[in-house]
């Protein structure tokens, strides 16, 4: 981790424990661990970082890192003479809440004391978290004393700061409203500072060092040393030492130590030291939480996943738990629920790869179908088992290409078509210019097309046992029901849902519970590891912000929104690497020229990979060629290298209802990019010397991302389409795989862990509340529930929005592909 951040984070942690120490220094340094308002024992545990209800007894500003609610109680207990002030029972609860603050709330009975002071008591504790690795937190505590020693208040005031995954510290303020105790000898409490560190060696949680002192108002010294170790399928063992009045007379100890077993938290141990006389005390806690904790094995389980949002962030969603199944002693298999929706053959082509590494990981994968597609079968036709529900069918065709042709509509409504282009495969403008497809756009479809065709044949041959042939033969005779596809070899076999427990019943040989919400688990580092950032750009590219308009299927990507998360992933330390996620057909050239630039300067700080999904097109690949390496999918449509800019004119339409446009210029192109009429020839040939120049410059972009001779993109280019296949074959690719064979390499690239996570930016809305709020926080898109689709037909929807992008894009030259690959 970089110095910067590291830097910031401390000395504002600094600034902040000086603030509250010069608060608090009028009432002058003069309590440490035996105080009068102390709460019943608590576990030795970590003093500087607790991580669930026991914070707020020790250490309230932990409540702004809870990471789920936890409810927390214990019973201790000593002989009668034993001059030990916490015997008695308690009940803690706490829970994290919104916008980093967390709270909590206990209930405790302290027995009675040689001294004969009993009490009762609640506390409140609220704490923040300031910045990432900063939390402060205040707790307040009322009693109500036996033997008329009356109501009480006391507050508590913390800080802590964890700038790294290894190191934490706090500060705590401990009464510093300096109470009073009634009843028959009243006596004042004195405030104390308790100034602590804790340190995890290997960055997790696996071993924890935990150093305190304390001083009180009457210049009384304390000191205490705790340590915590994790038990590998048990829980965990603590230990602690702690010292009183040192350098003092009358300087005493006290002792404890324990153990907790991680399933709901059961635990016990002893205490013992000066003043416990006849033998040592004793304490049992119990716990329950959200969170799960690396403990007592509790036995394996089927992880269940739902396939339902086949689009470019939700396979980013399915993929992430399928790595967790894929990591997890836990998980000994996964059951997939393809819930159809017909996902591109990129997306099945990754979901293939985490099926076989789950396969060859033993972790075997039984894959669903209900109405499913020819990609669905694709993705899971590897699987241990295949199974269909006996009502559902599989729509299996292949792949195709449809593409409009709107220039007979504008002729008939007397709209003109202008547009230009660079080199005759860019057949964008042939939508608008021609009723059929040219002879270059035809021959580069049909070569995408043989390229899908024959690896889906391949695979779809080798993983189900069939001969290709055959292969073919089953896809020109689609679709298939049920039964058929039983006979014909396609599944394994057809179960309906109440027979599927059964059979995992027999194929895992036991009772198998499945698991459909992954627990969360426990935080193990004090702040946030390196990880992977993943920058999503799908849709197609605008200048400005992401826009949304779900009833047209238009999610475009912003330049100035992708801009933003790359920049901030590339500064931020805990960032190792930045993963770029193409699933763009392109758009203005601006855009992409912006984001490109953007990748180039986040590339002088930090790996930076192209992961490509179903389509890195145009000003997609244009984005991708500013990475390190280029990752994409056999099946991911790419290439396109080419311009092309134009308008419609609508002056002829108007014409038919009378109305006529007189143009009055101070120059002679003013009103060159009016929609009432075409361009003037000279105003053409400016435009293709401005079409030219923005090739040169996308060629250039290439050339230099690739290392290759720009004659070499130029014949790659003019808007030719490539697989990703082909595409690696001519070196527009570096290498085959999908997005978690990327999300690896970038790991790899940044040296961190295999497992090391990532987070995913920007988000986009993703239900009808999000489109209704017009804002979402920070990947609700990936997993929030799903709002009813809000697009049209698809009849209605391809003209539609060919007309919204033509507006979006009005007067703004283009680097776009015009057509979408389906698959069935």
């Amino acid at each position: 981790m970089g110095f910067g951040r590291f830097g910031l984070r401390l000395g504002i942690g600094t600034g902040v424990a000086l603030g509250l120490f010069f608060a608090w220094r009028p009432f002058s340094l003069h309590a440490q661990w035996d105080r009068l308002t102390a709460s019943v024992a608590v576990p030795p545990i970590s003093l500087v970082a607790p991580d669930d209800a026991w914070a707020i007894p020790l250490n309230p500003a932990s409540l702004a890192f809870l990471s789920g609610w936890s409810i927390a109680g214990i019973w201790a207990e000593s002989n009668s003479n034993a001059r030990w002030p916490f015997r008695g029972a308690a009940l803690h609860a706490a829970t994290p809440l919104i916008w980093g603050w967390g709270a909590g709330i206990s209930v405790e009975s302290l027995r009675p004391l040689p001294t004969g002071l009993a009490r009762t008591m609640a506390s409140l504790g609220l704490g923040h978290r300031l910045l990432e690795p900063i939390g402060v937190g205040v707790a307040g505590r009322l009693w109500m004393g036996a033997e008329g020693m009356g109501l009480g208040l006391t507050l508590d005031a913390a800080l802590t700061v964890r700038p790294l995954p290894w190191v934490a510290a706090s500060l705590v303020l401990r009464d510093f409203l300096g109470p009073v105790l009634g009843g028959a000898a009243p006596q004042a409490v004195p405030r104390s500072l308790v100034l602590g560190a804790a340190l995890r060696p290997d960055g997790t949680r696996a071993l924890t060092l935990d150093m305190a002192g304390a001083i009180d108002e009457g210049g009384r010294l304390g000191g205490r040393v705790a340590i915590e170790a994790e038990i590998p399928r048990l829980g965990r063992s603590h230990g602690m030492v702690e010292l009183e009045n040192i350098g003092r007379e009358g300087t005493s100890w006290r002792a404890m130590a324990g153990l907790i077993v991680d399933w709901g938290g059961g635990g016990g141990g002893l205490v013992w030291g000066a003043g416990f006389g006849e033998g040592p005390g004793f304490y049992v806690t119990g716990r329950f939480e959200e969170v799960q904790r690396r403990g007592l094995f509790l036995g394996h389980v089927v992880r269940e996943i739902r396939v339902e949002d086949p689009g470019a962030r939700g396979i980013l969603a399915v993929q992430e738990r399928l790595e967790e199944a894929l990591r997890s002693e836990r998980v000994r298999g996964v059951l997939l629920r393809m819930q159809g929706g017909g996902m591109g053959m990129a997306y099945a082509q990754e979901l293939r790869q985490w099926i076989q590494a789950l396969e060859e990981a033993n972790k075997r994968v039984v894959c669903v179908l209900g109405d499913a597609t020819g990609s669905e079968l694709y993705a899971c036709a590897s699987a241990h088992r295949l199974v269909i529900d006996p009502a559902g069918d599989i729509r299996i065709y292949g792949p195709w290409i449809e593409v409009q042709h709107y220039a007979g509509l504008l002729e008939q409504l007397g709209v003109r078509a202008d547009f230009l282009r660079i080199g005759p495969h860019k057949s964008a403008i042939e939508a608008f210019h021609n009723r059929s497809m040219s002879e270059e756009s035809r021959e580069d479809r049909s070569a995408l097309l043989s390229d899908l065709w024959k690896r889906f044949v391949a695979e779809l041959s080798r993983d189900r046992r069939l001969p290709p042939e055959v292969v073919r033969e089953i896809v020109e005779n689609g679709p298939h029901l049920a039964a058929e596809a039983h006979r014909a070899g396609l599944v394994d076999g057809i179960l309906g849902p109440g027979e599927l427990k059964p059979f995992l019943r027999e194929l895992f040989g036991g009772e198998v519970e499945l698991e459909r919400v992954p627990p969360r688990e426990a935080r193990r580092r004090f702040a946030d590891p390196t990880h992977v950032g993943v920058v999503v750009i799908d849709g197609e590219l605008i200048d400005g912000d992401n826009l949304d308009i779900p009833i047209l299927d238009i999610h475009a990507t912003g330049a100035r929104t992708a801009l933003r998360a790359i920049e901030r992933f590339a500064s931020d330390p805990a960032i190792g690497a930045i993963v770029v996620r193409i699933d763009s057909p392109g758009g203005s050239v601006l855009a992409s020229d912006q984001i490109h630039r953007a990748i180039r300067r986040a590339r002088e700080r930090k790996p930076v990979i192209a992961s490509m999904g179903s389509i890195a097109a145009s000003g997609g690949y244009y984005i991708a060629s500013a990475c390190q390496e280029i990752w994409a999918d056999p099946a991911t449509i790419t290439g396109s290298i080419g311009i092309w800019y134009g308008k419609v004119d609508f002056a002829p339409l108007l014409e038919r209802f009378g109305v006529f446009t007189e143009e009055l210029r101070s120059a002679r192109r003013g009103g060159m990019e009016s929609l009432f009429r075409p361009f003037t020839p000279e105003e053409r040939a400016s435009l293709a010397e401005v079409l030219r120049s923005l090739y040169r410059l996308f060629v250039r972009r290439v050339a230099e991302g690739r290392a290759m001779p720009p004659s070499e993109v130029d014949a790659r280019g003019r808007g030719r389409i490539f697989s990703g296949d082909r595409a690696k074959a001519l070196g527009l690719v570096d290498r085959l795989g999908g997005f978690g064979a990327a999300l690896a390499r970038a790991r790899k690239l940044a040296e961190l862990p295999e497992d090391a996570g990532f987070e995913v930016a920007p988000s986009r809305p993703s239900s009808l509340l999000d489109y209704a709020l017009g804002a979402i926080g920070p990947g609700s898109s990936e997993d929030g529930p799903k709002g009813p689709s809000l697009s049209l037909p698809e009849p209605l929807l391809a003209p539609l929005r060919a007309g919204a992008l033509l507006y979006l894009f009005e007067g703004r030259p283009l680097a776009l592909l015009p057509f979408n690959l389906k698959w069935r």
